[in-house]
């Protein structure tokens, strides 16, 4: 990986999670190139694993279901054990579900053998919301007692979906706005 920048990260701890996904596996490699020790955290375990033996040694995996708070204290209590304090968090985890998406593209009568907005479910529209604001509100509970001692940053990954929706995900997309909500709120907070 090519940054554009390097900065000096090292003595520093940082937790990413979902980070055995695509996108938040590329932050924890930049972290890590920058010296930074970082926490893996995914409850694809196997694929927390694969990034690490990427990174190296500066790099734990850890299985955590970020929806669970007794799963991110014990990982917080394994990062503690191996780096100390941490000084980054970035909530990478989450994500949309088939439950809560629609097949059309705008609301039409001739949505026969579609799933139209008048048929998600309320388990996909609860779901999507607990994996994106509810892991991000558990993980950083836990983390930012580091930061409060030790100082620090919260980067919380919202999307465009935020404030410009698009088509057939509602769910995802007023899950993200309150993202980009509660990360306003945790600025002032």
């Amino acid at each position: 990986m090519k940054l554009p920048y390097q900065i000096d990260l090292g003595g520093k701890v940082a937790v990413v999670t979902g980070a055995g996904g695509v996108l938040m596996s590329e932050f924890a490699k930049a972290l890590a190139a920058c010296g930074a020790k970082v926490a893996l955290l995914d409850i694809n375990e196997e694929a927390a694993k694969a990034v690490a033996g990427e990174i190296g040694g500066n790099a734990l995996a850890i299985a955590t279901n970020c929806l669970d708070k007794q799963s991110i204290l014990a990982a917080r209590d394994q990062i503690h054990a191996r780096f100390g304090k941490v000084n980054f968090l970035i909530n990478g985890a989450g994500g949309n579900n088939p439950r809560a998406t629609c097949d059309n593209e705008v609301m039409t009568p001739d949505t026969e053998n579609l799933k139209s907005f008048f048929d998600l479910e309320e388990s996909g529209l609860k779901f999507v919301f607990d994996l994106n604001i509810t892991s991000a509100f558990l993980v950083t509970q836990v983390f930012a007692e580091d930061m409060v001692q030790t100082g620090g940053n919260i980067i919380n990954i919202s999307s465009m979906n935020a404030f410009r929706p698009l088509t057939k995900i509602p769910a995802y997309s007023a899950a993200k706005a309150g993202i980009s909500n509660f990360t306003q709120w945790l600025a002032v907070h």
